[in-house]
């Protein structure tokens, strides 16, 4: 369970209602999960943070009220039937009030017949204050990795030629889920081998591992909240000269991409650094998709893409990112393969080194 200190707690709610100050919001309503924690530490459901700034109300069951006055300490805590009703009690009337930006069309209906007399807009409020993670987020996220580098090599040796993807997705899932100081996995394990290698994010099926074969295993685990995602290319035998240059191709990439990542660039200029090196090597067509993303109490943190085709922002520090080139080919005898590198990276913090060719080689 995730201890922040009340200090650690006060410091995120002054920085959200700071941000609610700059996008001229009188209140902010949550109930997605990863805002709600981070803003209060309440993990249950159901729940819906409403805050202004001077006060902030948890509304959920009285089933979880007990466990909500443990997780949030010294925050109200309200059980009422209808915290809408509650909440416009509450505000001062003709108030802005901010929405989690991925509410839903139904929801918003319901906001704007509830709350007809006020301003609703949909806001990144806390979304924006997520991005940057304090020195104890970056603790978790760098243990959550490491665990995660636990799992993949305990599951490493018992991976068998003949078995199927989905036999070695069971290997992962059973490997996390036999570790009681993990909450679970941040995403369901894709296991690719061979032809299935090409799909970015396949679903592992009865496909069975072959010898010479390529094998992509991206998975991540929750610690504490906080997820983990890495990328492994494992190579069924003795990978050839082919697999070895793209390979080579890819980390070169990744390495390009760690090597200039800092406080003040921004995430265009770091995708298109890594995006140089396998553009140069004549391999642009096999990489489709963006060099990274976000992570945190979300696997996909909301708005931090390192990719060309997203808004563009400038890095700061304490954001935590991925680094996960990849490229994708096929060839005449339509047997597709890839390699993908992934890394995870705080601005001015390495997590971990994620990539390791060698020791995701299989020779049994």
């Amino acid at each position: 369970m995730t201890d922040f200190t009340p200090a650690e707690m006060m410091r995120r709610l002054e920085r959200i209602r700071a941000t609610m100050v700059k996008l001229n919001l009188d209140a902010f309503i949550s109930s997605e999960a990863a805002s709600v924690r981070y803003a209060t530490g309440f993990r249950g459901e159901p729940r819906t943070l409403f805050l202004t700034k001077d006060n902030a109300v948890v509304y959920t069951s009285f089933r979880t009220e007990s466990w909500a006055r443990q997780q949030t300490r010294s925050l109200e805590i309200s059980t009422c039937e209808s915290p809408l009703d509650d909440i416009l009690r509450r505000l001062p009337n003709a108030s802005s009030l901010g929405l989690d930006m991925g509410i839903s069309h139904g929801r918003m209906t319901n906001f704007q017949q509830h709350f007809s007399g006020h301003s609703l807009i949909a806001s990144l409020a806390i979304d924006e204050v997520r991005k940057i993670k304090s020195e104890p987020e970056i603790e978790q996220l760098r243990r959550s990795q490491e665990l995660n580098e636990e799992v993949f090599c305990a599951v490493l040796p018992l991976i068998k030629i003949g078995m199927s993807e989905r036999t070695v997705q069971g290997l992962i899932l059973s490997e996390i889920a036999k570790r009681d100081s993990l909450d679970g996995f941040s995403f369901s394990p894709i296991v690719a081998t061979g032809p299935n290698a090409w799909e970015i994010h396949h679903l592992p099926n009865a496909t069975p591992l072959q010898r010479g074969d390529l094998v992509i295993i991206d998975l991540g685990v929750i610690f504490q909240g906080y997820a983990s995602d890495m990328t492994r290319s494992l190579c069924l035998g003795e990978p050839t000269a082919r697999m070895r240059e793209i390979h080579g191709i890819v980390a070169q990439a990744q390495e390009q991409a760690f090597g200039i990542i800092k406080p003040g660039m921004t995430n265009h200029a770091v995708d298109q650094a890594a995006r140089e090196v396998i553009e140069n090597s004549g391999h642009a067509r096999g990489y489709t998709h963006g060099l990274g993303h976000g992570i945190g109490l979300a696997t996909h943190d909301p708005d931090t893409h390192l990719s060309m085709s997203a808004p563009e922002f400038e890095l700061k520090e304490g954001m935590a990112l991925t680094i996960e080139p990849g490229i994708y080919l096929g060839d005449q005898r339509k047997r597709k393969s890839g390699a993908r590198a992934s890394r995870t990276n705080c601005a001015g913090h390495r997590v971990t080194n994620a990539r390791s060719w060698d020791r995701g080689q299989i020779t049994h």
